[in-house]
């Protein structure tokens, strides 16, 4: 919420390349930021616009891009429709790793600067997870990824790990990047 702007620190700071989240302009901010919350809301709606969220300058190309980044291609394209399939009220006609994915594609199709995760993966079993894990770990180097999450499994991709507790934030570990 604080990297977001929905609240301002109410004590310390938030810097970004040196610069108070503060003195930068919110929705300039924005912009800069695709977002995926833990509880997914989806538009009884095609997959197309359940992606571009009614943004007509959004192209097919664009889509098809943002699903294949997000690890979504190959199911959207056995949909008998493609991305013109209706996904059912709240996704209910999708599988939880393919609503999430949607919504990670959702997030992708604005070409954000920072992908902020939060809990993306709390409600899908071990193998899933380990999927989505997987697609986020090849966007490495073309997104700022700031994942907030309790699972185990982001453990392992995290090239720096970080533990908030009683208000303090604490850098624990992480793994050296790939090259690239």
């Amino acid at each position: 919420s604080l990297l977001l702007r929905f609240y301002d620190p109410q004590s310390g700071r938030i810097l970004i390349d040196g610069v108070s989240i503060t003195d930068i302009d919110i929705k300039s901010w924005r912009r800069l930021i695709g977002y995926v919350p833990q509880e997914l809301n989806l538009l009884h709606n095609s997959v197309r616009e359940n992606i571009t969220l009614g943004d007509k300058t959004i192209s097919d190309e664009d889509v098809w891009a943002a699903l294949d980044q997000a690890g979504a291609t190959e199911f959207v394209k056995q949909m008998v429709g493609g991305i013109g399939t209706t996904v059912g009220e709240m996704g209910g006609k999708l599988s939880g790793g393919q609503r999430q994915r949607i919504s990670l594609a959702r997030a992708l199709v604005v070409k954000p600067k920072f992908l902020i995760l939060d809990e993306v993966t709390s409600a899908l079993d071990p193998a899933t997870e380990r999927e989505i894990c997987a697609n986020i770990l090849e966007l490495e180097g073309r997104y700022t990824i700031i994942a907030i999450t309790h699972r185990p499994a982001w453990t392992d991709i995290a090239t720096h790990l970080y533990k908030v507790d009683a208000g303090r934030v604490k850098r624990v570990s992480g793994r050296t990047p790939a090259k690239g």
